[in-house]
């Protein structure tokens, strides 16, 4: 007795990785299309476009880029002992971790 494509999908392992591995085994952006947009008809618990990676494999929608560069980010002690406060007057000496902690 022949399996039907969706028998054999729904007997498989739908975690990530195995549908990543089930991916990789297509040689043309056109199947890779075609597989991810099964993936997305059965109603996974997995919060993925599958019809945006559908379209960027098969060439209709161009992958998202990533520019971290221009992108700021704090580089946060968060385990340091002194807070800055913005103060009116007196001296600009950060305060203690319990100097703080007192004025709370």
């Amino acid at each position: 007795m022949k399996k039907t494509k969706k028998q054999i999908i729904l007997e498989n392992d739908l975690s990530i990785p195995a549908i990543m591995a089930e991916l990789e085994t297509y040689k043309t952006g056109k199947q890779k299309a075609k597989f991810l947009r099964e993936m997305g008809s059965l109603n996974l618990p997995y919060d993925i476009k599958w019809e945006t990676l559908a379209q960027c494999h098969e060439g209709t929608k161009e992958w998202p880029s990533f520019n971290y560069k221009n992108k700021k980010e704090k580089d946060e002690d968060i385990l340091k002992d002194t807070f800055e406060v913005s103060q009116s007057s007196g001296d600009d000496k950060p305060l203690t971790h319990e100097e703080l902690e007192a004025l709370i």
